[in-house]
């Protein structure tokens, strides 16, 4: 194995906690954030109707399929996620199965992270690749990579979403107590990001002004009633 996945999972075991109590923090700032992006959008939506024209449309296959039929592909990318944060934790990947049915797992040396285990309920793999490609493709090409990008993100959300329960053999390994802050953070993060970036704005990070004020009433609030 690997030393330095195996500091990396040290490493990140440590640091459990505390990032789940800074996440829990910041979940009622970065929701705001978040519904402040989304007012935007309601508000101007001609600014992104490619995207918005794409995540409506999958979003329309999805629930006439009753969502899981597209299992096979959902599954490959869930594990293409975890076998992606197993390599960017040093982790090498030697087995990774994806069947037509949903199921598949992947198998790397070592014990391994919470990260990995929960990388693809937060990690948008199929937008960021969308993201990369939109950024070296020609402008004639950007309403048809917009609608592309609308697609990845409604997957993102819905897929996210059907994954997401009490069931969910990821989430109960890495505690739900953990996963629920965690979780609700990074996906509020993640969309503002994906969001912002659909719609053209000129700072993706602007709307993260929004998250220090409902971040610091609920870290006031925790204290008063810790000591009272």
């Amino acid at each position: 194995m690997n030393p330095l996945a195996r500091i990396l999972d040290r490493l990140l075991g440590v640091l459990k906690w505390p990032i789940a109590l800074v996440a829990l923090i910041l979940v009622p700032g970065l929701v705001y954030a978040l519904y402040f992006v989304l007012r935007g959008v309601a508000t101007a939506p001609g600014t992104c109707v490619p995207f918005l024209l794409g995540a409506a449309a999958y979003a329309l296959v999805w629930f006439a399929l009753g969502g899981r039929r597209m299992g096979f592909w959902a599954t490959l990318e869930h594990e293409f996620t975890h076998a992606l944060f197993a390599w960017a934790t040093f982790h090498r990947v030697v087995g990774f199965r994806a069947s037509l049915r949903g199921g598949g797992h992947i198998r790397y040396l070592g014990r391994g992270n919470w990260l990995i285990a929960i990388a693809p309920y937060f990690f948008p793999t199929l937008s960021l690749l969308a993201i990369a490609i939109l950024t070296w493709a020609p402008g004639h090409h950007l309403v048809l990579g917009g609608a592309v990008l609308g697609v990845t993100v409604a997957y993102h959300a819905l897929s996210t979403w059907s994954e997401t329960h009490r069931h969910q053999t990821d989430l109960r390994e890495v505690g739900w107590l953990f996963c629920v802050p965690f979780l609700l953070a990074a996906n509020a993060f993640v969309f503002g990001l994906l969001i912002s970036y659909a719609c053209g704005a000129r700072s993706l990070t602007a709307h993260l002004d929004h998250v220090r004020g409902p971040s610091a009433t609920f870290y006031h609030w925790l204290v008063q009633l810790i000591w009272h």
